[in-house]
């Protein structure tokens, strides 16, 4: 009947995030008004921010010569630029403020339909295999902040620009597995067709059709751990959960890396955008783990470490009780299938004055206080862990 968009929404009920076109806009507010329901216009004209960053992007191709150049930490790169810096780090040694080699591998750990890479970069010291942390980013396309996030922090592990032996910390203890794109075909569509998509792009079984909406499957659905209970089969809708677990070579990618026996890993990041969340599994019950309290108190002290940064706050819980039911997530995978001891989900800056459009001016602060709140995670983790 309308012409919506759900952006986000909240499990109790309490609000909802929706996009409406501008020729239903009318009839929605009347609907609203008829039962009831309060309402307010966060985002009075999405094109026009999406108009913002499209200049920006245009500015910025005029500026330099080639995407190696191009590339910023404060700015919303593309695939191509991002790859291009991927690749400047391959097997490459920098120095820390010990003195001691920090190394940077780079691995193609997949191929997606579209035939773009799936980038792993692998951040370690000389020496015997660690315990491992593992990153991922980009799962949903439209959430440009959270790529941006998962680049400053390979930043700071890789080059540590500030001499911080704090950081370089970081490194001497665990062994770091990034991927900063999980999504790059939905990524690549984000930047050259419709800047709000959200899944792969996997054609429709029925063919390729007219309806747009109807490729692509939602990665964040795809994982084997409770997949399909509750999830939608629809596929042409946002939350399509695909034809099987991991039917999709980007979540089969993650897959096969977090079951290498040969890696120990102990803490595993999802990031996303927004709302300012910091949860803990499960996303498919209400339930929680046996282990709550520990999680619980990590992403505590990860916001409030956070917070002393900019004053920015975040909600701490578990998924599903916080926000909503999500099935077939890659934070339970991580948990109740790969055993990863420590799992969060991290919802990025802002609650709803931008949504998934957030400016560039926030990139950088977004980065800094998140790197804040994962280094007092880390070191909460390493003295549970040293006991």
């Amino acid at each position: 009947m309308f012409q919506l968009s759900i952006w986000k929404r909240q499990r109790d009920g309490r609000s909802i995030d929706i996009q409406v076109s501008p020729n239903t806009i009318d009839v929605v507010t009347r609907e609203l008004q008829d039962v009831n329901t309060p309402y307010f216009t966060g985002i009075q004209n999405i094109q026009s921010l999406i108009d913002e960053q499209q200049i920006e992007k245009y500015e910025k191709a005029n500026d330099f010569k080639n995407p190696g150049q191009m590339f910023s930490l404060s700015r919303y790169n593309t695939f191509e630029e991002i790859s291009a810096f991927i690749h400047s780090l391959t097997r490459t040694s920098f120095t820390g403020p010990s003195g001691e080699d920090i190394l940077v591998d780079h691995i193609v750990i997949g191929q997606t339909y579209e035939e773009n890479p799936i980038h792993l970069i692998k951040i370690s010291k000389p020496g015997s295999q660690k315990k491992a942390i593992f990153l991922e980013s980009g799962i949903h396309a439209r959430e440009w902040i959270a790529p941006a996030v998962a680049l400053y922090i390979i930043h700071q592990l890789s080059y540590n620009p500030s001499r911080s032996t704090a950081v370089e910390q970081l490194v001497a203890d665990f062994d770091w597995y990034i991927v900063p794109v999980l999504n790059p075909d939905g990524y690549v569509y984000t930047h050259n067709k419709d800047r709000l998509w959200r899944k792969n792009r996997r054609q429709p079984s029925f063919g390729n059709n007219l309806t747009d909406i109807c490729h692509g499957v939602d990665l964040n659905r795809n994982f084997g751990y409770k997949w399909g209970e509750g999830t939608s089969t629809d596929q042409c809708t946002a939350t399509y959960s695909g034809p099987s677990p991991f039917s999709e070579p980007e979540t089969l990618a993650v897959k096969r890396v977090l079951e290498n026996k040969n890696i120990n890993f102990l803490l595993y990041i999802s990031f996303h955008s927004y709302g300012q969340y910091w949860m803990y599994p499960w996303g498919y019950t209400s339930t929680y783990t046996k282990d709550v309290k520990l999680l619980e108190f990590g992403a505590k002290i990860a916001v409030e470490a956070l917070r002393q940064k900019y004053n920015t706050d975040y909600t701490v819980g578990s998924v599903y009780n916080a926000l909503y039911a999500a099935e077939g997530v890659s934070l339970d995978y991580a948990k109740g299938q790969a055993g990863i001891k420590y799992c969060y989900t991290v919802e990025l800056r802002d609650k709803d004055q931008y949504g998934f459009l957030l400016p560039q001016n926030q990139i950088t602060p977004t980065c800094e206080e998140t790197m804040d709140g994962i280094m007092t995670l880390v070191d909460y983790i390493k003295a549970l862990e040293t006991k």
